[in-house]
Formats: structure tokens, C-alpha cells, sequence
């Protein structure tokens, strides 16, 4: 009795040992660490990962993805991730950087959560049918030229296959959890489906299919996909801005074709945009592509769906749709 009751408080004087060491030590993160690039793959891996799985993203809201430049610290954060996520080589052409820099000294994955989605040519007329389209990219170019629109999750059958990609990438890694990530990449799935229902059925009687935009036109996809035509409030190019002489033309063209809305999709409201508003009497509504998050959205834990409705909301209002 008496060697048992030692041997008792033995053991139980050790196990406190144990856990007070243990208690000063960091506790590890038994979660996949995921590094996503933009937006969209941020939201889908949170939401198809859930508690098993803790998301960051690389590049700061409101950049986007073809103007961020990589520096060495964003390349070793990254290949310190079990997973590291982007869009395609055509909208991030330099993540092969951060993959060649992690092949031989981590064990990250890379994903390229767009492979499979079909592209519409950059330089094509928009609204050009799918048989036209070309699949995503497995390599960067090597002129650095985009050849593709990259927007691709615009589409939300591309969104949904980004999310079949995002999901296969976590049961690789995580396989016991694989009845849990199958569960949430679902309703995910099924989300974005009902989305598209939404809008072509919104869509579907509205007053006029044209879209006057402003700026670096991002929305081919939907555009294509719902039947709507892009109409340029000036040059393609995000930085040009049209001379005197263009500006007064494009008023009166406007005032001609009595447009009431001007859309848009740069966080501030571009100058000769605003000029035209106010010159013709016209309502700016801002469209999100999906990327330009601003970081009190996210902390407000806005989902990509909810941009969406809101880019609905605002196609609607400008569209005249009944």
C-alpha cells in the first residue's frame, strides 16, 4: 500500500512538472495556415475550411493583384504556409517566384485555384461566347503580357471551380478532416449557384443591356454570362483620362442618349468621372470586382456572395430592370 501511494504521488509530482513547463511554451496551431493572394480565394478558403484552417492574404486591400510587388518578406511568409493559394499565373504572374523559392526548403503546396476555368481573351471583344475561351494558364508568360482577362471568379461556375480546387487542396493536406471540407465546399458551391440564378432572373427585363463604364473595364464575364453590353466612358486604359475636346463630346453623348447611371470601380470616383456626372446630371454606382476589399469590410467579415448582391442591387438600379 505504501509503495503504491508513493508511486502515486510520484507520478502526479511529475505530471505537474509536465504541464507547468508547458505552460509558459507556446501552444501550436494545429490548423492548415493558408496564404491566399487576393480576396476571393481569402473568403472561399475561410468558408470551405471553417475552424480547421487559419486564412491570411497577402496582398493588402485595396491593391490590386497585376500592380502588387512582392518583396522577400511576402516570399518567406508564404512558403511558410502548408498551403499557398492564387488565382492564375495570368493574374498573379509573379507567384512562381514565391513556389521556386519554397520547392526546396518547405513542404507548401501551391495552388493555382483557377486551374480549369476558362479565360476570355484580354484583348477580345467583350461578350464573347465561351467556345472562344481559352483554359487558364499553367505557366507564366514570359513576355509578362496579359493575354487573358483574369477576373475569372466573375463567373461563378469559374468560382465554383475554384472552390472544387481549394477543397481537393485541403483533403490533401488535412485528410481526416476531408468529410468537413466536402460538407462546406457544398454549400458554398450551391450559394453561388442560387447567386446565378438571381441574377439572371433580375437581369433578365431590364430597360436597356448597356453598361456606360468607366475606367479599366473588369467585367467581361458577367457581362457575357448575362447578356449585358459594355459601353466606355472613355479609353480602356485605369490611368488615361480624356483630353477637353473628349470630354465635352462624351456630355453630349450622354445627354443625347439620356443615361442616368455611370458606373465604376476604383475606390475613389476617377475626377472625369465625376465632371461627367455633374455636368449631366447622371448617378455614379460603384461596381466591385471582387478584389478591391477595403480592410474595414473585412474585418466586418464581409463574404465575396455579399459583394455580388450588392453589384446586383447596383446593375439593377442602373440597368432599369424590373
Amino acid at each position: 500500500m505504501h509503495a503504491n501511494k508513493a508511486r502515486g504521488v510520484l507520478i502526479a509530482f511529475l505530471a505537474m512538472i509536465v504541464a507547468c513547463s508547458n505552460a509558459g511554451g507556446p501552444v501550436k496551431d494545429r490548423r492548415l495556415q493558408v496564404v491566399a493572394t487576393v480576396f476571393p480565394l481569402y473568403d472561399f478558403a475561410r468558408a470551405i475550411g471553417g475552424e480547421k484552417v487559419f486564412v491570411t492574404m497577402l496582398i493588402p486591400p485595396g491593391t490590386d493583384a497585376r500592380d502588387f510587388e512582392l518583396t522577400e518578406d511576402d516570399i518567406e511568409e508564404a512558403g511558410k504556409a502548408d498551403i499557398f493559394m492564387f488565382a492564375s499565373f495570368e493574374m498573379e504572374q509573379w507567384a512562381y517566384k514565391i513556389i521556386n523559392a519554397a520547392a526546396e526548403k518547405t513542404n507548401m503546396v501551391a495552388v493555382e485555384a483557377g486551374r480549369g476555368a476558362y479565360m476570355l481573351p484580354a484583348l477580345s471583344p467583350y461578350g464573347q461566347v465561351r467556345s472562344d475561351s481559352a483554359p487558364a494558364l499553367t505557366g507564366k508568360d514570359p513576355g509578362g503580357v496579359v493575354r487573358y482577362d483574369p477576373y475569372i471568379w466573375l463567373d461563378f461556375t469559374n468560382a465554383q471551380k475554384m472552390m472544387d480546387n481549394i477543397a481537393a487542396a485541403f483533403i490533401n493536406k488535412d485528410p481526416k478532416n476531408a468529410k468537413l471540407y466536402k460538407k462546406n465546399v457544398g454549400a458554398c458551391k450551391d450559394a453561388l449557384a442560387e447567386l446565378d440564378k438571381k441574377y439572371k432572373k433580375q437581369l433578365a427585363g431590364c430597360h436597356t443591356r448597356s453598361v456606360l463604364f468607366a475606367g479599366n473595364w473588369a467585367f467581361a464575364y458577367q457581362a457575357q454570362r448575362y447578356g449585358l453590353s459594355y459601353l466606355p466612358a472613355y479609353d480602356l486604359s485605369a490611368d488615361a483620362e480624356p483630353a477637353a475636346g473628349q470630354m465635352l463630346a462624351l456630355i453630349r453623348e450622354i445627354g443625347k442618349q439620356k443615361v442616368r447611371h455611370i458606373f465604376y470601380s476604383s475606390e475613389t470616383v476617377p475626377v472625369p468621372v465625376q465632371t461627367m456626372a455633374e455636368d449631366t446630371g447622371a448617378v455614379l454606382l460603384r461596381l466591385s470586382n471582387g478584389q478591391d476589399v477595403s480592410r474595414e469590410d473585412i474585418d466586418a467579415g464581409i463574404a465575396f456572395t455579399d459583394l455580388m448582391e450588392r453589384n446586383l442591387e447596383k446593375l439593377k438600379t442602373g440597368l432599369v430592370c424590373h
